[in-house]
């Protein structure tokens, strides 16, 4: 995905496909999920100023949105910190530790935090980016009882942090994706890092 030679490209995923789809022991997935996922190869703008490559898992059914995505972040020069599995021994399925160290990923099978129904990360059909720069934040009547990460501040033109205006976004939704930052307090939560795809 980037004319830039391999010399000049920073790698911060290159695990197997493997080790990408290991289960989680605590909340292992069902074979017929895992036998839907791909890892893709993608390549980023960081906020170093270099060209970075990881690797992300999503659903079969929108690898082409996905790839989509990071070419026009990496058109944008619009910086990632990090896009690495979340099987990676580094987060071992955590999806807070992913969080906090702005990683940004897509495959997850887990709940949605602090609730008991199923992520749509868990079907390979949401991703997540930079979430330090766009944070997650839950409410219940209409008061904020959750953050992620929970110093995090969301700032429209910070670098790096995605908002309704944003290309990106705006591309996501053309091509049939819900932004979360779309949501609101009435809704129980905001979610400016995710995006998910009902199909």
């Amino acid at each position: 995905m980037s004319s830039i030679s391999n010399e000049k490209i920073i790698i911060d995923s290159d695990m197997s496909l493997e080790e990408a789809l290991a289960t989680n022991p605590q909340n292992p997935a069902p074979k017929e999920v895992l036998q839907m996922m791909e890892m893709i190869s993608v390549d980023y703008f960081g906020f170093d100023g270099s060209i970075h490559r990881g690797l992300i898992v999503v659903n079969k059914d929108v690898i082409d949105d996905i790839k989509k995505f990071f070419e026009l972040a990496q058109e944008l020069k619009f910086p990632i910190k990090s896009v690495i599995p979340i099987s990676n021994r580094k987060y071992s399925w955590d999806d807070n530790t992913s969080c906090e160290d702005n990683n940004s990923s897509g495959f997850n099978y887990r709940l949605v935090a602090g609730t008991n129904r199923i992520s749509k990360h868990s079907d390979g059909r949401a991703f997540d980016i930079n979430p330090v720069q766009n944070i997650y934040i839950r409410y219940e009547n209409m008061k904020e009882t959750f953050r992620a990460p929970t110093d995090g501040i969301y700032e429209i033109g910070v670098l790096g942090t995605l908002s309704a205006d944003s290309l990106l976004v705006l591309l996501m939704k053309k091509l049939g994706w819900d932004w979360g930052g779309d949501w609101t307090p009435e809704l129980g939560r905001i979610d400016y890092q995710h995006f998910e795809k009902n199909t």
